[in-house]
């Protein structure tokens, strides 16, 4: 989930479902299927980067296709290692992902693997160098199927400036968080506080807000091709998609 090992979510694991768990993963799952739909990709193995707790990657498996999923938290792959995937073991309907450590810069799968290829929730965000979002691109270009898509959810301004209030301020199931986000220019801090158990924790992250333009050019730059822009708004009509663009490219050539 981020630019570094010692940036990737740590303490944060414990409670990351908790403070998200009404987000729509399941819709995020279909709107992914649907993009590369779209692009006459017919997928069969998906590969989720900066996969977090793999709540996308365990809805995409429980559509019984093959899911592999990599993050640099290995506490967030502890959380997703215990889910299992809806109708997990039922004929057809697939295993659970295959989980790894790794490293968006140096994606852990061979060349041509996926015929979906995901980074959501503003994975790439946490780049803070565009030479290091140029890199990564690039390997999910590498790791792409021919014929195959990517789908990218960059970090939205809306979400920035005026986020989700369920997910900033939180206070249930013994859990009290509180998040803030500090901008300067096209830099984000995250700040968050929370107590659960009576055990107090704080951390803090940093992400960096590409602009559309300065986007796009960086897709180029890594050797995709943007095909498409799709709004998660309203075809997810829960709040959490409002202002959330998933960005589909394929690889040039």
């Amino acid at each position: 989930m981020s630019a570094d090992p010692s940036g990737a979510y740590r303490r944060y694991a414990d409670v990351y479902d908790l403070v998200w768990r009404a987000a729509p993963y399941g819709r995020f799952a279909d709107l992914c299927l649907e993009a590369a739909a779209a692009q006459g990709t017919d997928v069969r193995r998906v590969l989720v980067g900066a996969c977090g707790t793999a709540s996308a990657a365990v809805e995409l498996a429980g559509r019984g296709l093959e899911v592999a999923g990599f993050d640099l938290s290995p506490t967030m792959l502890a959380v997703a290692a215990a889910k299992r995937a809806p109708g997990q073991g039922d004929p057809g309907r697939g295993s659970g992902p295959a989980l790894a450590v790794g490293d968006l810069r140096a994606v852990p799968v061979r060349d041509g693997w996926a015929d979906l290829v995901t980074v959501l929730n503003a994975g790439l965000n946490y780049l803070l160098d565009p030479d290091e979002v140029v890199a990564a691109l690039a390997e999910l270009g590498r790791v792409t199927a021919p014929g195959g898509t990517v789908v990218l959810e960059p970090l939205s301004d809306r979400f920035v400036h005026e986020g989700w209030e369920p997910g900033r301020h939180v206070d249930r199931d013994g859990l009290r968080l509180d998040a803030s986000y500090e901008v300067d220019g096209d830099l984000v801090t995250e700040r968050l506080r929370w107590t659960l158990g009576g055990v107090a924790e704080a951390e803090t992250y940093r992400q960096r807000l590409y602009g559309d333009e300065a986007l796009a050019a960086l897709v180029a730059a890594a050797g995709l091709r943007l095909v498409e822009r799709r709004p998660m708004w309203p075809a997810i009509a829960d709040e959490p998609a409002r202002g959330r663009t998933l960005w589909v490219a394929r690889p040039a050539g």
